[in-house]
Protein backbone atom coordinates (compact mmCIF):
# COMPACT_ATOMS: atom_id res chain seq x y z
CA UNK A 1 0.00 0.00 0.00
CA UNK A 2 2.60 2.15 0.94
CA UNK A 3 4.11 1.64 -2.62
CA UNK A 4 1.28 1.89 -4.48
CA UNK A 5 1.39 5.70 -2.56
CA UNK A 6 4.71 7.12 -3.14
CA UNK A 7 4.55 5.91 -7.29
CA UNK A 8 1.20 7.60 -6.71
CA UNK A 9 2.91 10.72 -5.39
CA UNK A 10 5.68 10.55 -7.71
CA UNK A 11 3.88 10.89 -10.50
CA UNK A 12 1.28 13.46 -9.86
CA UNK A 13 4.98 15.66 -9.14
CA UNK A 14 5.98 14.92 -12.30
CA UNK A 15 2.87 15.84 -14.12
CA UNK A 16 2.70 19.03 -11.93
CA UNK A 17 6.25 19.97 -13.09
CA UNK A 18 5.46 19.47 -16.67
CA UNK A 19 2.26 21.35 -16.46
CA UNK A 20 4.28 24.41 -15.01
CA UNK A 21 6.65 24.16 -17.63
CA UNK A 22 4.06 23.67 -19.85
CA UNK A 23 2.76 26.70 -18.73
CA UNK A 24 5.77 28.48 -18.52
CA UNK A 25 6.42 28.26 -22.32
CA UNK A 26 3.27 28.87 -23.10
CA UNK A 27 3.57 32.45 -21.62
CA UNK A 28 5.89 33.20 -23.90
CA UNK A 29 5.12 34.36 -27.59
CA UNK A 30 7.18 35.04 -30.53
CA UNK A 31 7.38 38.97 -30.91
CA UNK A 32 5.23 41.11 -33.54
CA UNK A 33 3.82 44.22 -33.65
CA UNK A 34 5.81 47.59 -33.18
CA UNK A 35 9.53 47.56 -32.52
CA UNK A 36 12.11 50.09 -31.32
CA UNK A 37 15.19 49.44 -31.33
CA UNK A 38 18.47 52.20 -29.84
CA UNK A 39 21.73 51.55 -30.13
CA UNK A 40 25.42 52.84 -29.18
CA UNK A 41 28.72 52.29 -30.35
CA UNK A 42 32.32 52.95 -32.82
CA UNK A 43 32.85 53.98 -36.16
CA UNK A 44 35.60 53.96 -37.93
CA UNK A 45 35.79 54.42 -41.96
CA UNK A 46 38.13 54.22 -45.07
CA UNK A 47 37.93 56.11 -47.99
CA UNK A 48 37.64 59.89 -49.20
CA UNK A 49 35.26 62.81 -48.05
CA UNK A 50 36.26 63.83 -51.44
CA UNK A 51 38.85 63.76 -54.18
CA UNK A 52 40.57 66.88 -56.74
CA UNK A 53 39.22 69.50 -54.18
CA UNK A 54 40.22 72.36 -52.81
CA UNK A 55 41.82 72.28 -49.03
CA UNK A 56 42.72 74.30 -46.41
CA UNK A 57 46.05 74.76 -46.86
CA UNK A 58 45.63 76.07 -50.25
CA UNK A 59 46.28 72.96 -52.50
CA UNK A 60 44.23 70.73 -54.45
CA UNK A 61 43.98 67.30 -53.82
CA UNK A 62 42.25 64.25 -51.97
CA UNK A 63 40.52 64.19 -48.18
CA UNK A 64 40.53 61.11 -46.55
CA UNK A 65 38.14 59.88 -43.85
CA UNK A 66 41.71 59.51 -42.34
CA UNK A 67 42.77 62.62 -42.77
CA UNK A 68 39.88 64.39 -40.33
CA UNK A 69 39.09 61.92 -38.08
CA UNK A 70 39.99 59.64 -35.39
CA UNK A 71 36.83 57.35 -35.38
CA UNK A 72 33.40 58.94 -34.31
CA UNK A 73 30.91 57.48 -31.51
CA UNK A 74 27.08 56.32 -33.53
CA UNK A 75 23.61 56.72 -31.61
CA UNK A 76 21.08 54.60 -33.28
CA UNK A 77 17.62 54.43 -33.69
CA UNK A 78 15.70 52.16 -35.58
CA UNK A 79 11.76 52.08 -35.77
CA UNK A 80 9.31 49.44 -37.77
CA UNK A 81 7.07 46.48 -37.70
CA UNK A 82 7.55 42.79 -36.82
CA UNK A 83 5.43 41.62 -39.53
CA UNK A 84 6.24 38.18 -38.61
CA UNK A 85 8.82 36.79 -35.76
CA UNK A 86 11.38 36.33 -38.19
CA UNK A 87 10.74 39.39 -40.17
CA UNK A 88 10.57 43.26 -39.47
CA UNK A 89 10.19 46.14 -41.83
CA UNK A 90 11.20 49.38 -40.71
CA UNK A 91 13.61 52.59 -40.79
CA UNK A 92 16.59 53.42 -39.18
CA UNK A 93 18.54 56.55 -38.23
CA UNK A 94 21.98 57.13 -36.66
CA UNK A 95 24.04 60.43 -35.58
CA UNK A 96 27.19 60.05 -35.17
CA UNK A 97 29.48 62.34 -33.42
CA UNK A 98 32.88 62.40 -35.21
CA UNK A 99 36.55 62.76 -32.93
CA UNK A 100 38.10 65.09 -34.97
CA UNK A 101 41.46 65.42 -35.66
CA UNK A 102 44.61 68.12 -36.33
CA UNK A 103 45.63 67.97 -39.95
CA UNK A 104 46.87 70.38 -42.71
CA UNK A 105 44.23 69.72 -45.24
CA UNK A 106 40.78 70.66 -42.86
CA UNK A 107 42.38 71.52 -39.41
CA UNK A 108 44.81 73.26 -38.77
CA UNK A 109 46.31 72.80 -35.18
CA UNK A 110 45.12 74.85 -32.58
CA UNK A 111 41.81 75.32 -34.40
CA UNK A 112 38.55 74.54 -33.18
CA UNK A 113 37.18 71.50 -35.64
CA UNK A 114 33.06 69.67 -35.46
CA UNK A 115 31.80 67.34 -36.77
CA UNK A 116 28.76 65.15 -37.18
CA UNK A 117 27.19 62.26 -39.80
CA UNK A 118 23.47 61.97 -39.63
CA UNK A 119 22.71 58.69 -41.96
CA UNK A 120 18.55 57.08 -42.76
CA UNK A 121 16.72 55.18 -44.92
CA UNK A 122 14.84 52.02 -44.59
CA UNK A 123 15.67 48.43 -43.90
CA UNK A 124 14.64 44.80 -43.73
CA UNK A 125 16.08 42.01 -40.94
CA UNK A 126 15.59 38.08 -40.81
CA UNK A 127 15.48 36.93 -37.03
CA UNK A 128 16.86 33.36 -36.96
CA UNK A 129 15.47 32.16 -33.40
CA UNK A 130 12.65 34.63 -32.36
CA UNK A 131 11.67 32.48 -29.32
CA UNK A 132 14.64 31.45 -28.48
CA UNK A 133 16.48 33.26 -25.27
CA UNK A 134 19.21 34.47 -27.51
CA UNK A 135 18.33 35.44 -31.19
CA UNK A 136 20.57 36.67 -33.99
CA UNK A 137 19.63 38.53 -37.00
CA UNK A 138 20.81 39.81 -40.15
CA UNK A 139 20.00 43.19 -42.32
CA UNK A 140 20.00 44.82 -44.96
CA UNK A 141 19.59 48.76 -45.62
CA UNK A 142 20.10 51.82 -47.98
CA UNK A 143 19.83 55.39 -47.69
CA UNK A 144 20.87 58.84 -47.39
CA UNK A 145 24.69 60.32 -44.90
CA UNK A 146 24.83 63.97 -44.49
CA UNK A 147 28.25 65.04 -42.92
CA UNK A 148 28.11 68.55 -41.22
CA UNK A 149 31.50 70.22 -41.31
CA UNK A 150 32.48 73.50 -39.40
CA UNK A 151 36.30 74.53 -38.73
CA UNK A 152 36.97 78.11 -37.61
CA UNK A 153 40.67 79.67 -36.37
CA UNK A 154 43.24 82.02 -37.49
CA UNK A 155 45.36 82.19 -40.13
CA UNK A 156 48.24 84.53 -41.89
CA UNK A 157 46.91 86.71 -44.59
CA UNK A 158 48.94 88.78 -46.97
CA UNK A 159 46.86 92.03 -47.45
CA UNK A 160 50.14 94.24 -48.74
CA UNK A 161 53.29 95.37 -49.23
CA UNK A 162 54.12 94.90 -45.47
CA UNK A 163 53.83 91.59 -43.15
CA UNK A 164 50.79 89.52 -42.55
CA UNK A 165 48.04 90.20 -41.12
CA UNK A 166 45.90 87.51 -38.34
CA UNK A 167 42.95 87.01 -39.34
CA UNK A 168 40.09 84.52 -38.24
CA UNK A 169 38.98 82.05 -41.07
CA UNK A 170 35.74 79.84 -40.79
CA UNK A 171 35.10 76.90 -43.27
CA UNK A 172 31.30 75.41 -42.61
CA UNK A 173 30.14 72.43 -44.94
CA UNK A 174 27.46 69.32 -45.68
CA UNK A 175 28.92 67.03 -48.07
CA UNK A 176 26.19 64.44 -48.69
CA UNK A 177 25.30 61.19 -51.05
CA UNK A 178 23.73 57.82 -51.39
CA UNK A 179 24.83 54.93 -48.87
CA UNK A 180 24.14 52.28 -51.82
CA UNK A 181 23.95 49.38 -49.00
CA UNK A 182 24.27 48.67 -45.35
CA UNK A 183 24.36 45.03 -43.95
CA UNK A 184 24.50 44.37 -39.76
CA UNK A 185 24.72 41.38 -38.30
CA UNK A 186 24.07 40.81 -34.61
CA UNK A 187 21.87 38.87 -32.29
CA UNK A 188 19.76 39.75 -28.99
CA UNK A 189 19.25 38.40 -25.41
CA UNK A 190 15.82 38.23 -24.50
CA UNK A 191 15.22 40.33 -20.74
CA UNK A 192 11.25 39.51 -21.20
CA UNK A 193 8.64 39.26 -22.77
CA UNK A 194 9.17 42.90 -24.78
CA UNK A 195 12.89 43.65 -24.21
CA UNK A 196 15.77 42.27 -25.41
CA UNK A 197 19.65 43.45 -25.71
CA UNK A 198 22.73 42.21 -27.59
CA UNK A 199 25.81 43.01 -30.02
CA UNK A 200 25.58 44.57 -33.67
CA UNK A 201 27.75 44.91 -36.35
CA UNK A 202 27.22 46.55 -39.43
CA UNK A 203 29.26 47.16 -43.02
CA UNK A 204 28.59 50.20 -45.27
CA UNK A 205 29.57 51.27 -48.79
CA UNK A 206 28.57 54.65 -49.57
CA UNK A 207 29.60 57.91 -51.52
CA UNK A 208 29.85 61.83 -50.93
CA UNK A 209 28.48 63.36 -53.92
CA UNK A 210 27.70 67.12 -53.45
CA UNK A 211 29.41 69.46 -51.36
CA UNK A 212 27.70 73.06 -50.62
CA UNK A 213 29.33 74.99 -48.36
CA UNK A 214 31.66 78.65 -47.68
CA UNK A 215 34.65 80.23 -45.92
CA UNK A 216 34.73 83.39 -44.23
CA UNK A 217 37.65 85.50 -43.80
CA UNK A 218 37.57 88.15 -41.02
CA UNK A 219 40.31 90.45 -41.42
CA UNK A 220 41.01 92.97 -38.50
CA UNK A 221 39.30 96.15 -38.64
CA UNK A 222 39.03 98.26 -40.57
CA UNK A 223 39.52 95.58 -43.20
CA UNK A 224 36.79 93.46 -44.41
CA UNK A 225 34.97 90.11 -43.65
CA UNK A 226 34.80 88.47 -46.83
CA UNK A 227 32.34 84.96 -47.41
CA UNK A 228 33.30 82.83 -50.73
CA UNK A 229 31.72 79.70 -51.57
CA UNK A 230 33.60 76.21 -51.70
CA UNK A 231 35.21 75.13 -54.69
CA UNK A 232 34.20 72.32 -56.42
CA UNK A 233 35.67 68.47 -55.72
CA UNK A 234 35.09 65.27 -57.21
CA UNK A 235 32.77 62.78 -55.14
CA UNK A 236 34.29 61.02 -52.27
CA UNK A 237 33.33 56.97 -51.97
CA UNK A 238 33.99 55.28 -48.46
CA UNK A 239 33.03 52.71 -46.29
CA UNK A 240 32.39 52.32 -42.73
CA UNK A 241 32.51 49.59 -39.43
CA UNK A 242 30.29 50.34 -36.71
CA UNK A 243 30.08 47.94 -33.78
CA UNK A 244 28.28 48.51 -30.71
CA UNK A 245 25.22 47.20 -28.44
CA UNK A 246 21.54 47.68 -29.00
CA UNK A 247 18.54 47.39 -27.33
CA UNK A 248 14.93 46.57 -28.46
CA UNK A 249 11.78 47.13 -27.19
CA UNK A 250 8.70 45.29 -28.76
CA UNK A 251 5.25 47.26 -28.24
Amino acid sequence: MTGRLSWALAAAIALGSAGASAQEVATYSAPTGLEVTVGLGFQAGAGYVYKNGARLDRTVGDVKLSDAANGAVPFLVEVGYRVTPNWFVGAYGSYSYILTKENPYSCFEGWECAASQLRFGPQVQYHFSPTASFDPFVGVGFGMVLLNNENSGPTQVQVGPGAPVTANLKLKSQTRGPEFVNVTVGGKWRLGHSLSFGPYLTGTYARYTTRSGDTTLALPAPLPTTTTPLGPAEDGPYGLIMLGIRGSWNI
